[in-house]
């Protein structure tokens, strides 16, 4: 199996490089091309890159050396004391788990996989249902004011969207977790105890949110207490939406304010950790959201996807299944 090797530069540029199983070197420089490129050992050879200081380290192999001296053509400069190897195998990725270094001022941003068709038409089918949903929230803000005065507010309005919207995030789990399992029996049928195992994967902990136009209320992290010991009472807005599906009357007292608002919370960040941060800011793939995201996971440049266009035998598009 080929090595990759990675890097970010200081604008948090994103690149790599190799050698082929016939040793042939190639670079990787997704902001100019989705296709690797043969670096050329020859030019640095004849401009003595050796024998000069600032273009070889002896600290380092020759590849290292070729690539530096290739991306600096390109005005990227690499530290090669930050290079690391590829976790994951060069053309693989696990189906609708984002990796990717988001967009900065002065910097576009990676994405490490062209959604294909199929996919494509499962984040657009996504953006539509969480839309609405979002929508039903914003017009219930109108009534009720989302303050911490008003959390334990509860109501008919409020129960129906706090299932739909738990039941919107069952939907993602489901889809997550069935396309990179191994070989998931026919008559499957997952519970929280299965949908747990993709909170490290989709490192759901990690992100938080608030609301865009209520700036006095609290940010958000609406997995962050998910618990494998208790996968449903740990989610509170989950445990309350199990227990007004089932039981009106007892617990109706459960539909508040505060848990539709989690669970609204779930869904945008179920959108993001699948497809991006900027899944609901796109102007041409993004939907409407009240939430804005504080913080979320930062992915080193060893846990990205590197999947160039098809070249020197490279194999696209393998899932990686996380075990389950």
């Amino acid at each position: 199996m080929t090595t990759v090797y990675v890097f970010e530069d200081k604008n948090r540029t994103f690149g790599a490089f190799w050698k082929s199983d016939s040793g042939v070197p190639f670079m990787f420089l997704p902001h100019y091309s989705r296709v690797a490129t043969e670096m050329s050992k020859l030019n640095w050879e004849a401009v003595g890159a050796r024998r000069i200081p600032d273009l070889y380290d002896d600290n380092f192999s020759e590849l290292y050396n070729i690539a530096k001296f290739s991306f600096a053509g390109f005005g990227i400069e690499v530290d090669l004391s930050s290079v690391s190897e590829l976790i994951t195998q060069m053309g693989s990725f696990n189906p609708r788990i984002w990796r990717g270094i988001p967009k900065s001022p002065g910097f576009g941003g990676y994405e490490g996989v062209t959604p294909s068709p199929l996919t494509y038409s499962s984040r657009n089918q996504a953006t539509v249902a969480a839309t609405s949903l979002f929508s039903g929230l914003v017009e219930l803000f109108r009534y009720v004011e989302p303050s911490s005065k008003n959390d334990r507010c509860f109501g008919h309005r409020a129960r129906e969207l706090l299932i739909l919207a738990c039941t919107e995030v069952e939907s993602h789990w489901k889809s997550v977790l069935l396309q990179n399992m191994k070989n998931p029996r026919a008559n499957f049928k997952p519970t929280t105890t299965d949908y747990i195992k993709l909170a490290p994967v989709l490192r759901l902990k990690d992100w938080r949110v608030t609301l865009k136009d209520y700036f006095g209320y609290r940010f958000i992290a609406p997995f962050e207490n998910w618990d494998t010991a208790k996968p449903s009472q740990s989610l509170a807005w989950y445990s309350a939406y199990n227990a007004v599906k089932h039981d009106r009357e007892g617990k109706f007292e459960q539909a508040q304010l505060q848990f539709v608002i989690e669970a609204m919370a779930a869904v945008h960040v179920m959108l993001a950790a699948q497809w991006g941060p900027e899944i609901h800011t796109n102007s041409v793939t993004g939907g409407f959201s009240p939430f804005h995201i504080i913080s979320m996971p930062t992915y080193p440049p060893n846990e990205q996807y590197v999947c160039p266009s098809v070249q020197d035998n490279i194999v696209l598009s393998q899932a990686i299944p996380f075990g389950i």
